[in-house]
């Protein structure tokens, strides 16, 4: 599937993956975006409607199957459960066919958010913090929690209307809640209220699938037009929404300037869809201190923006002590301890001049992202 085929919110899948046509959820939390030195932007998954296997029992977690290196238990601020789910939510509404209703259409809403599985630890505590929704397997690699019961969708929704969303998702979410409004009064059982249900899914993530275009093909998609022009940028609310949402989109390197020298640098980078430069733009100036870190650190390519602050000062001085003061959680937390050890090695320089202190950087560089096990 291609960029231009795929939405650019919810939850991601791995373009880099030999088989296109098999969608898995990349190492997220492990890895943050992917970056190297030929940057790809990372698309977005939502799967097909029998995905969301929440209440199937053989999906269920068994706790005793899994562990992690982090706290299950963590207390997890409001702000930064915005920013994570800025990052990585997904709000959606699942149509599916059933004969024994009026309609023959089941509605169903459902927040969600899917990480690799080395994260459950992090699902866990989000629940918790919550107090709603299940966590269950979504593939071999990857455990999903999410929140569909009409009981239950109203804690998603006092904690985003008290605690906003600031990307492009937070259209998702007026959408999201619009339907959600429909279904709560039961209108989506009669034929009228499911057919704006549909309008309005028609402008959520991916749009409609196949099957539902077939089946109502004269749907107004005019519907929610209003609500994607009411998005606009208002600024980084909280600290903690910065560490949040690093927590899904950034990545921590250690990065060689050449493959003929023991020259390293480390770069702190988050990688988003161009929708979203204003974003992008507000945490460059979020994180400016005396005009050291400028908004032309914020490239561009066709459909993608990305952050990248490698000069030392700025690591050493902002980047580290900022996530020191608001940590981030989930295994990326220890890329950004790796991180840390390797800055204060480069502070010194002896790399430069000892192949053993070389050897130690690339040692450590070797367990982070994608290689940490």
């Amino acid at each position: 599937m291609s960029e231009s085929e795929m939405g650019y919110r919810g939850s991601k899948s791995d373009i880099l993956s030999p088989q296109p046509k098999e969608i898995s959820v990349k190492e997220q939390r492990v890895d943050g975006s992917y970056f190297g030195f030929y940057p790809k932007l990372r698309c977005t998954l939502m799967g097909f409607e029998r995905s969301y296997q929440v209440k199937i029992p053989s999906n269920q977690l068994n706790k005793k199957l899994f562990s992690t290196n982090t706290t299950t238990e963590a207390e997890i601020s409001p702000w930064f459960l915005t920013g994570f789910i800025d990052a990585e939510g997904c709000f959606s509404i699942k149509i599916q066919q059933n004969v024994k209703l009026k309609t023959k259409w089941r509605v169903r809403p459902v927040f969600s958010i899917t990480l690799h599985i080395k994260d459950l630890a992090l699902l866990k505590s989000i629940k918790n913090n919550l107090g709603v929704g299940n966590i269950s397997k979504s593939g071999e690699k990857a455990v999903m929690f999410a929140v569909d019961s009409i009981k239950e969708i109203p804690v998603i929704i006092n904690h985003f209307d008290k605690y906003p969303l600031i990307t492009q998702k937070l259209s998702d979410y007026l959408i999201f809640k619009q339907c959600f409004e429909i279904i709560n009064q039961g209108n989506h059982l009669t034929e009228r209220g499911l057919l704006e249900i549909i309008g309005l899914k028609s402008n959520l993530n991916l749009g409609l699938p196949v099957k539902l275009k077939e089946a109502f093909p004269a749907i107004d998609i005019k519907v929610t037009e209003v609500n994607k022009a009411e998005y606009k940028f208002k600024g980084i609310p909280n600290p903690l929404w910065v560490s949040g949402f690093t927590s899904g989109e950034g990545s921590f390197q250690v990065l060689a300037r050449n493959r003929n020298s023991n020259e390293l640098f480390a770069r702190f980078s988050i990688h988003l869809h161009i929708r979203d430069l204003e974003v992008l733009k507000g945490i460059s100036n979020f994180f400016k201190e005396k005009d050291e870190i400028k908004e032309k650190k914020v490239t561009l390519t066709e459909k993608s923006a990305q952050l990248q602050i490698s000069k030392f000062s700025d690591i050493n001085n902002i980047i580290i002590p900022f996530f020191n003061k608001h940590p981030i959680l989930g295994m990326k937390s220890l890329d950004f301890i790796d991180f840390k050890k390797v800055c204060l090695i480069l502070k010194t320089k002896d790399h430069l001049t000892s192949t053993l202190v070389y050897n130690q950087i690339i040692e450590i560089k070797s367990g982070m992202n994608l290689n940490r096990k």
